[in-house]
């Protein structure tokens, strides 16, 4: 509560310091600990098939005409299903507040990271990047651990894995910013951390290519 006798100007002035002492404060505790923190991965390649089987039934892909035997069109993805955002357009955002990078989207191990990974804290808030709806919540996709998949649009979703809890359910409806999970070493991980992906109509993207560019990660 505000002292009658301090400006209200004077009040929130101090109270943005604060929160900016705060802030900084709390990603110089990170930066201290970031060769620690770097050692938090994921423990081996994941199997994308799972990923991908999750998105087929939730009907993400798009059907994609082929010659059928009988000389006629099929499709790959017949059980497509229409989302009602066609393109997202909206804000993104990183989905911890504070954290290491500890490994980037790109060749890893002779394979290709499909996301990327950010070490933090055990029970670290875990946001939505972007408005959407929950296609998965679970922990039986084989190495992800506690995993969410969130739809975005007709063809863009994000991943969350490794996460000590889950907060949302499959067809909640989630914000930009609203806490989806809690930051874990669940699955194949060597420390708490969560791995993020960004899959559009051609597959996985560097999240850094979507995500705020202003940002100490």
């Amino acid at each position: 509560m505000r002292p009658q006798s301090i400006p209200l100007a004077v009040f929130l002035f101090a109270l943005a310091v604060f929160a900016a002492a705060k802030g900084t404060s709390a990603w110089d505790r990170y930066l201290e600990r970031s060769a620690e923190l770097k050692k938090f991965q994921d423990r081996g390649a994941h199997r994308e098939q799972d990923v991908l089987k999750v998105l087929r039934e939730a009907g993400v892909f798009e059907p994609i005409p082929s010659v059928g035997q009988d000389g006629g069109h099929a499709s790959f993805a017949s059980g497509f299903r229409a989302f009602k955002v066609r393109t997202y357009k909206g804000l993104w955002l990183w989905p911890l507040r504070y954290g290491v990078v500890s490994s980037e989207f790109g060749q890893r191990w002779g394979r290709k990271h499909q996301g990327i990974d950010i070490a933090a804290d055990t029970g670290d808030p875990v946001y939505a990047s972007a408005n959407g709806e929950v296609l998965f919540a679970s922990d039986t996709l084989r190495g992800y651990g506690n995993v969410v998949i969130v739809r975005h649009d007709q063809r863009t979703t994000t991943l969350y894995a490794h996460n000590s809890a889950l907060l949302v359910r499959k067809g909640q409806k989630v914000r930009t910013g609203q806490t989806i999970a809690r930051v874990g070493s669940t699955g194949r991980s060597t420390g708490p951390h969560i791995h993020f992906e960004i899959r559009g109509s051609k597959g996985p993207v560097n999240p850094r290519k979507i995500l705020p560019e202003k940002t100490r990660f």
